[in-house]
């Protein structure tokens, strides 16, 4: 290769679009768009570049999505969740009641029942004094637990839990770093995330996705509803 030809620029079909622009605004354009071939190489060259950034675009964003999946499948293992990729199943309920009133009942019938109060409720309103509407079907597998299942609300625990899953939360104060658990928060109410740290007087509990922060509250037992066992998929969550 001469030394002509190494400092020859190399002109893709974007930069010959801004070559012809800049010659249209110098002279006639009448001269310059009477070539007909030349417009048609144009056009199907614009088209073949917009179609490899098009596919360029998929490969990326299915390569993020397989990512957040196996990180979601990692972080079910680490926190000990098992998910089912599914809606949770419905049972008719024997009878309505406060959650503590219809617990042994469900529990009889291999269910959990399930309370339409999202983990991130607000301050004011306690998980026991609301009803429990339905009921939720537990896999055969899962052993017979003293628990609550629980809708989530909001994206801080993504890729884990989603906006919209159903969590199955043993109930009871025992905290064990790296679990996840519901909480109580003095100020902001019900609130799902991941022991971080427990201290003598306080708990840190981190988000999975660290762009929504840690919550900090005191070391009480009676803040802990329960720990996180299971998640089905809510209809935001399906896929993932």
């Amino acid at each position: 290769m001469t030394n002509d030809e190494q400092d020859r620029p190399t002109w893709d079909g974007e930069a010959i679009a801004d070559a012809v622009g800049r010659e249209l605004a110098r002279r006639d354009e009448s001269v310059l768009w009477s070539d007909e071939p030349f417009l048609d190489w144009l056009a199907a060259d614009r088209r073949t570049h917009a179609e490899r950034r098009a596919r360029l675009v998929d490969e990326e964003a299915a390569m993020q999505h397989d990512g957040r999946r196996i990180r979601a499948r990692f972080l079910a293992r680490q926190t000990g969740v098992g998910v089912v990729s599914a809606p949770p199943r419905l049972v008719v309920p024997a009878r309505r009641g406060l959650p503590a009133d219809v617990m042994d009942d469900a529990a009889a019938m291999g269910a959990v029942a399930c309370v339409d109060l999202a983990a991130a409720a607000g301050a004011g309103r306690d998980i026991w004094d609301e009803p429990a509407e339905h009921w939720i079907a537990l896999p055969a597998a899962v052993p017979r637990l003293r628990a609550l299942a629980l809708r989530v609300a909001g994206e801080s625990m993504a890729p884990l839990l989603h906006s919209g899953d159903v969590v199955l939360v043993e109930l009871g104060p025992t905290l064990a770093r790296g679990r996840i658990v519901i909480a109580r928060h003095p100020e902001d109410g019900y609130v799902c995330k991941r022991v971080d740290r427990i201290g003598r007087r306080v708990v840190l509990l981190a988000s999975l996705d660290a762009a929504y922060g840690t919550v900090i509250i005191p070391r009480d037992d009676r803040l802990i509803l329960g720990t996180v066992r299971m998640a089905w998929r809510g209809v935001s969550g399906a896929g993932n």
